[in-house]
């Protein structure tokens, strides 16, 4: 609960906040489970196959002839090669796999901030992303706060804290450190939420077809718009995770700066990271309903 001077402080109120977080939170089912399923080279279909692969394989496999010329030799190590590193890879930390299923809580938070945290750093990489609109506001910030506002929910699900006022309250609490009440200001499965929602997930919620460049495009867009969103709260940013200090003071610094910009964001996103999962092992910091 905040006291009589944190709210005294408070530049944006609680109602207003609410209304551009609610949208934000809806939209994070379709991106959270692109990011969760973006597969650039299209190992995880191959992990998967190959676990399913090994599931069926006999106990006691007949032995293979021996290999007598030297293309029968070669074929055979390209074939053992293969087959190892799909075995590893078929243990390896991804969705889908038997190795996932088995992973901690934890574990599984590693992994969100590393997915959302690479997949962030690309789109800022990407020229003109945001439009004529990205060269009048800051890009790292935006970014950011995407990034942490998505490992939040990320965590949050993965600890069972799954409804969108629960979810709310935890961006509250964690980017902004406000005791927010959503249950008091309306319904969030209300059809403006969901308008706003689409809007922000864009081409993600039509769920038609599309080839996989052109959905990973479709992410980044989304989670360029789901930052900018969040930067109508830009009186409260600064309240929002930061990196260590001497990364951001080396964010100003020429040549050095993109470097440190990214190093003082990473360090923010694992400290939301620990917050949220912090917070959401106790219950997503009260139950908000809905």
């Amino acid at each position: 609960m905040r006291t009589g001077n944190e709210a005294g402080m408070a530049h944006v109120s609680d109602q207003y906040m609410i209304s551009v977080l609610r949208p934000f939170v809806a939209a994070t089912g379709p991106v959270l489970g692109g990011l969760r399923d973006a597969d650039p080279f299209r190992l995880g279909r191959l992990a998967r196959r190959r676990a399913i692969q090994l599931e069926n394989a006999p106990s006691d496999p007949a032995p293979e002839p021996p290999a007598r010329t030297r293309v029968q030799k070669v074929r055979r190590g390209v074939r053992t090669f293969r087959h190892r590193a799909l075995d590893r890879l078929a243990t390896s930390r991804l969705p889908g796999t038997p190795r996932w299923s088995v992973m901690s809580p934890e574990e599984r938070d590693d992994w969100w901030v590393g997915r959302v945290g690479r997949f962030t750093s690309a789109i800022a990489s990407i020229p003109g992303i945001g439009g004529a609109l990205a060269r009048r506001l800051p890009v790292s910030d935006i970014l950011g706060l995407a990034a942490q506002g998505l490992v939040v929910c990320a965590i949050a699900g993965e600890h069972g804290v799954t409804t969108r006022d629960d979810q709310v309250r935890l961006l509250g609490t964690v980017l902004f450190g406000r005791d927010l009440r959503p249950g008091e200001y309306g319904d969030p499965h209300a059809e403006g939420v969901e308008r706003d929602a689409r809007d922000l997930t864009g081409e993600l919620s039509t769920g038609t077809p599309e080839p996989h460049d052109g959905k990973l495009r479709a992410l980044a867009r989304a989670v360029w718009r789901m930052g900018r969103s969040l930067f109508a709260l830009h009186e409260e940013l600064d309240r929002r995770p930061q990196g260590r200090w001497w990364w951001r003071t080396l964010a100003n610094v020429p040549v050095v700066g993109a470097l440190a910009s990214y190093k003082s964001e990473r360090s923010g996103l694992k400290r939301a990271a620990r917050r949220a999962a912090a917070l959401a092992s106790q219950g997503g910091s009260g139950r908000a309903g809905g």
